[in-house]
């Protein structure tokens, strides 16, 4: 007879749990949209219930993991109305687009097409 360990209870079973569930914390934390700041937790839990008589326990092997969430993104929104509906754009339609590129137009462009 062999006495239970971490390593034998349910025949292996609560290594390969915890293999699980360390994946899914090291894929979190390589995903750059979560914080780098934020602790990850594996949590064991192994529960036993015996029966009246002392001498037998139904066990049961839990792994679980709290990972860090997605970071949040911030915007601003403006609001108003356009040909009477209300709207929300993230650009400021009170400032000019001073960057953009000119576009030509159809007067700007020559017979051969070029402008």
């Amino acid at each position: 007879m062999q006495p239970v360990t971490l390593d034998t209870i349910g025949g292996g079973a609560l290594s390969e749990l915890f293999d699980a569930e360390l994946a899914r914390i090291l894929a979190n934390i390589a995903d750059p949209n979560t914080d780098t700041a934020a602790k990850r937790v594996v949590t064991i839990t192994v529960s036993f219930k015996p029966n009246r008589d002392r001498d037998v326990a139904d066990v049961e092997l839990k792994c679980s993991s709290k990972l860090a969430g997605i970071m949040t993104v911030q915007t601003q929104l403006f609001m108003g109305k356009h040909k009477g509906k209300l709207i929300a754009v993230e650009s400021d339609p009170r400032q000019s687009n001073l960057f953009e590129p000119e576009r030509p137009t159809l007067s700007a462009v020559g017979k051969d097409g070029e402008a």
